[in-house]
This record gives C-alpha cells, structure tokens and sequence, in this order.
C-alpha cells in the first residue's frame, strides 16, 4: 500500500508512522487511519521492530481530531478498513509512544492516551471537543481516560471541554514526560533505547496485562449505538459542526432532548 496521509519508515528496532497533513493541523481522515492500520500491522508482524513511535508533521500538531469538513456518515470521514487503529494501538505486542508536539485534540488527545507511554514538548496542548463539536464520543475511548486520570479528571476533560498545557497534561498523569520542543526527540530516544534493553516478551505479557485490567469494558455496547444510534444524522450534530467550522455561535434550539434509558 502506498501511503499519502502517513510517513512510515522502521529504523534500529524502532517504527515509525507520522501523520502526514499539517495543512490541517494533522486531523484525521478515513484514508488516515486505514493507513495507520497497515503501518501498525507491518511493525506488529516484524520481528526487528521493539518499539513504535506515533508523531504529527508539521510545527502545530499531533493530532487535532477527525477531521470535521467530512461528511460524518461516509468512509471519507471513518475509513473503509476492518480493523480499528486504536485497537491495533492496544494490541499491539510492542510498546507504543505518542510523541506529542503542538495540539493534541479530540480524537488526537484520545491517540495519545491510547499509546502506553505519551512524551509531549512543552509546546503541545491536549483536550476533548466532542460536547462541543456535536461528535458523539463515548463508550470504551472515552471511559479509557478514567483509568489514566481518575474519574474525577477525565469528567473534567471529557465533558467541560477545556484545553491543557503539556505542563498541566502532566499534572494530571495525562502524559510521562513533557519537556522543551528542542529536547523531545532525545526524550523519545531516551524512552526507545530503554525499552530495548528490556525482554520483549515480558513486556508483551506486562502490556497483556494492563490491558486485562480494562478488557470488560471493551465489550459493552457503546451507549451512543445503545441511545443515540442516529446522532451524527440529528440538526444538533449538524448544527455543532458547522458552527465549528464557521466559527460562530451554536444555536443551541437545535439541541436534542436527552435520551430514555429506561
């Protein structure tokens, strides 16, 4: 498969996938993340590659989220593969690091925290916009962060839709480690060659592990296919969107009235 939207080399046990569209500040499209796909699956299956490695081109992001000038409904917006590329993340047998320079939004943010380490510059920012946006975000992604923050905190970030600093993104246990823009490639390389010197089959089985701690909640119907299975089609989803891309005020008329869940 030939890439486009994603930089993809492997180098001294280490792959490495860029999204490749800073003129969007990275956002992710459907073609996006079927290649993010291929690349995990190819450093997945290649005995040489002990660590990958996530970054966003460009001087502004990592990732800002999905792209929100595609329609919501199409494979433009949520690709044609099979395979779910957070889910590649979590399966992944290797380690898997976010290198977070510039913004780290919606469905960004969520890619970071996916990853099992996030090493971020002082320059980045992180936060949710799916409240705001009309983007129904919820099920296992979402309660994820819980486990990373505390409750507590990823309620904060989820449903107030605020914007942190890298500093503060640390503050909250959201990122490892965070430090100048100018050191945040030795700071990878740093995390890369300790992983390394490490046995990777008990690393599979420690990440195995983790992952085990979360693995019922995967398998709960997601309670926007539950509830909401028509939201991306409602005014409100449509009205949120287009006020985000306009930059104006929503009209909050078009708000949808809570769901039954009796």
């Amino acid at each position: 498969m030939g890439f486009t939207d994603v930089i993809y080399g492997k180098s001294d046990g280490v792959a490495r996938i860029t999204i490749n569209r800073p003129e969007v500040y990275n956002a992710l499209r459907g073609k996006t993340t079927d290649e993010m796909v291929v690349a995990l699956q190819d450093a997945r299956d290649d005995d040489s590659i002990r660590v990958v490695v996530i970054a966003g081109a460009g001087p502004n992001a990592f990732c800002s989220g999905r792209d929100q000038s595609e329609d919501r409904s199409s494979p433009e917006y949520s690709g044609t593969s099979e395979e779910d590329f957070m889910g590649n993340i979590r399966r992944m047998p290797k380690p898997v690091i976010a290198e977070v320079d510039g913004f780290a939004i919606g469905s960004g943010n969520i890619l970071a925290y996916m990853c099992d380490f996030t090493v971020a510059s002082e320059r980045s920012t992180f936060g949710q916009t799916g409240p705001r946006v009309g983007s129904p975000a919820a099920g296992f992604g979402v309660g994820y962060l819980s486990s990373v923050v505390g409750q507590k905190r990823a309620r904060e970030i989820w449903m107030l839709t605020q914007q942190y600093s890298g500093q503060q993104a640390y503050e909250f246990g959201l990122v490892n480690s965070v430090v100048p823009h100018e050191q945040l490639g030795a700071e990878v390389e740093r995390y890369c060659a300790l992983i390394k010197n490490n046995s990777p089959v008990i690393l599979q089985l420690q990440k195995i592990t983790f992952n085990e701690m979360t693995q019922y909640a995967e398998g709960i119907p997601n309670p926007t296919e539950r509830y909401a299975p028509d939201y991306i089609k409602s005014e409100e989803a449509e009205e949120r969107r287009l006020s985000f891309i306009e930059r104006r005020p929503i009209d909050t008329s078009k708000n949808l009235p809570l769901v039954n869940t009796d």
